[in-house]
């Protein structure tokens, strides 16, 4: 019997790990609150303790894994004639499904300043440093774009149907697609 409910113990462990993965990477892709809105983060993991960010506005995470060096050396690659930019700064989700009439929270949880700009095209940025720009032309709405500082939010809501593209006007690398939906389509993700 000790066999049986070792195997069983073993069972129930890995089914609530599993779960709680789930939930995890459920509530960081943009599931759907209660009211089905959703939620995209803008993230970048910046080192507080590297002096190197102090030139551009410091990091204002507690914590974080990137140096200004390391940030620097990623933004271009051999293979591309355009910034690539360094994968901690991202949007999560990049791709997101809604229904007309829904709204989606955007929250600046990385140390530095982001935007959250629709574009009518990905292109490059405002930030006149080139290697964030490299191979970009800036795109029309980045010049007059908004600044969302670290802890900062904004919501979108009234997004019309069909595909929205959104960037980082500082980091034009980041970039999320938010697909809306008419109200009533049975292949909605909400």
């Amino acid at each position: 019997m000790t066999g049986f409910r070792a195997a069983t113990t073993a069972v129930l462990l890995l089914s609530l790990t599993a779960a709680t993965a789930a939930g995890t990477y459920a509530a960081r892709s943009g599931a759907a609150d209660s009211d089905g809105d959703r939620k995209i983060a803008m993230r970048d993991d910046c080192d507080p303790k590297d002096p190197g960010w102090n030139a551009v506005g410091g990091c204002a995470k507690k914590r974080g894994n990137v140096s200004f060096a390391e940030f620097n050396g990623e933004l271009d690659s051999p293979l591309a004639a355009a910034v690539i930019g360094h994968q901690s700064w991202r949007n999560d989700p990049s791709y997101v499904v809604i229904t007309a009439g829904k709204t989606v929270h955007v929250r600046n949880s990385g140390g530095r300043p982001h935007t959250f700009t629709e574009v009518a095209a990905f292109g490059g940025g405002k930030v006149p440093v080139p290697p964030l720009n490299e191979g970009l032309v800036t795109a029309p709405a980045c010049p007059g774009s908004t600044d969302i500082a670290p802890g900062g939010s904004t919501l979108l809501s009234g997004l019309a149907v069909g595909n929205h593209r959104f960037m980082c006007c500082i980091h034009p690398w980041m970039r999320a697609l938010i697909k809306v939906k008419p109200k009533g389509d049975s292949d909605n993700d909400d």
